[in-house]
C-alpha cells in the first residue's frame, strides 16, 4: 500500500468517534490469551536467534509485555510528543487516523479500525517519540547463549521484555531492579500471573547503582536509561533526577552499576549492555566502553540488535558483551 489511497473523511470520523467512545486502545489479554502469547515466545526460534553476530528481530510476545505497563504511553522522550498526547487531542488523533488509512491501515466493514492499527497510528504520528521495549525473544536468545539457565540480574528491568525472555527459556532465577513505581507494579503482576513457572523471580524497586545481589550471578544484562533521553517517571529515584548532567550520570549511575556487576558476577560470568548513541547523548557508547574498561571489564564481542526496518535494510543497536579481566 502506498500513500496514494483515497481517504474518506467519513471513515476518519467513524474511526475517531469509535475510539473516543471505546477509550485508549491499550494492549489487553485474557488469562487464556496471556498463556497463548507466552507460548509463542517459548516456541520461537530463540535458540537460533543470533546469526553472524546479529540478534534477529522476532516480535513474539511483545504485546503481552506491553500489556502490563499501560503507563508507557505517557513517557516523555526527548521532549517530543507522547503517544497519549495524540490520543487526547481531537485534531491530532484525526490526523493520525487519516495518515494511518493513507499508508495502509485497514478500516473494517463496520467503519472501525483495529486496536493494533490505531496503536500504530498513534505511535507513528508526526512529532511523536514513544519508548521502546526489549523483544522477549531477543532476551531469551541472549540468556540461552550466555546464562546457561543460571542466575541473572537485569539491572534496569523496564517493561518486561527481558523478564518474559527469562521465563520462556527457563532460567533458574531472574533478579530485577527498577526504581519506577508503576513499572515495578507491572513486573510484580507478571511475577504473579506466571508464578506456575519454575523460574524464581526477585524484584526490587531500586536503581541499579544502589543494589548488589546477595548471591553470585551468571549474567548481568540490561538496556539502561540514556540519562534524560527518556523520563520514565517524575519520581526522585529516577537517575535523570538524581544526577544533574551527563558526567554526573556516567559516574553516579553507570559506573556504580558496573561496579555492582563486578561484585556479584561469577568468574565465568558476563556483563551485557545494550545502548546506543542518541541525539541527546552523542558519545554514550564511547563513555560506556571507557567506564567498563576502567572498572576491569574487557569487551569480548559486540553483537548487533536488529530493530526496525529502514530503506535498504534494518536499523541496529550495539549489544556489548563484557568479561572480567
Amino acid at each position: 500500500m502506498n500513500g496514494d489511497k483515497d481517504i474518506s473523511e467519513e471513515q476518519v470520523e467513524l474511526v475517531f468517534k469509535y475510539f473516543r467512545e471505546r477509550g485508549m486502545p491499550y494492549y489487553s489479554y485474557s488469562d487464556e490469551e496471556k498463556l497463548i502469547e507466552f507460548k509463542k515466545i517459548q516456541n520461537s526460534k530463540y535458540k537460533e536467534g543470533i546469526e553472524n553476530g546479529e540478534i534477529l528481530q522476532l516480535l513474539h510476545g511483545i504485546g503481552l509485555a506491553w500489556s502490563y505497563f499501560p503507563h508507557h504511553w505517557e513517557v516523555q522522550v526527548m521532549k517530543m510528543k507522547r503517544p497519549i498526547d495524540i490520543y487526547n487531542d481531537d485534531e491530532l488523533l484525526k490526523k493520525a487516523i487519516r495518515s494511518r488509512i493513507k499508508w495502509g491501515g485497514k478500516v473494517l466493514d463496520n467503519g472501525y479500525m483495529t486496536d493494533a492499527n490505531l496503536r500504530k497510528a498513534i505511535r507513528t504520528a508526526s512529532g511523536v517519540q514513544a519508548v521502546s521495549n526489549f523483544r522477549p525473544v531477543a532476551g531469551a536468545t541472549v540468556y540461552y547463549r550466555y546464562a546457561n539457565k543460571g542466575v541473572i540480574w537485569d539491572m534496569s528491568s523496564g517493561y518486561g521484555g527481558r523478564l518474559f525472555g527469562a521465563l520462556a527459556c527457563g532460567l533458574s532465577k531472574y533478579i530485577g531492579t527498577d526504581p519506577c513505581s508503576l513499572t515495578h507494579k507491572g513486573l510484580k503482576n507478571i511475577k504473579s500471573d506466571f508464578s506456575h513457572l519454575p523460574t524464581e523471580i526477585e524484584l526490587h524497586k531500586l536503581g541499579s547503582e544502589n543494589f548488589i545481589p546477595n548471591e553470585r550471578v551468571d549474567l548481568c544484562f540490561t538496556s539502561p536509561p540514556y540519562f534524560n533521553t527518556e523520563e520514565y517517571s517524575n519520581e526522585d529515584t529516577q537517575s535523570y533526577k538524581k544526577y544533574s548532567n551527563q558526567e554526573c550520570w556516567i559516574n553516579g549511575f553507570l559506573r556504580e552499576t558496573v561496579k555492582n556487576c563486578k561484585e556479584c558476577l561469577t568468574n565465568e560470568g558476563h556483563m551485557i549492555i545494550n545502548l546506543a548513541n542518541v541525539k541527546t547523548f552523542k558519545d554514550l557508547e564511547e563513555q560506556t566502553l571507557r567506564v567498563c574498561a576502567e572498572e576491569g571489564f574487557v569487551l569480548k564481542e559486540t553483537l548487533k540488535l536488529r530493530l526496525s526496518s529502514i530503506k535498504g535494510g534494518f536499523k541496529y543497536e550495539p549489544v556489548f558483551v563484557f568479561k572480567l579481566i
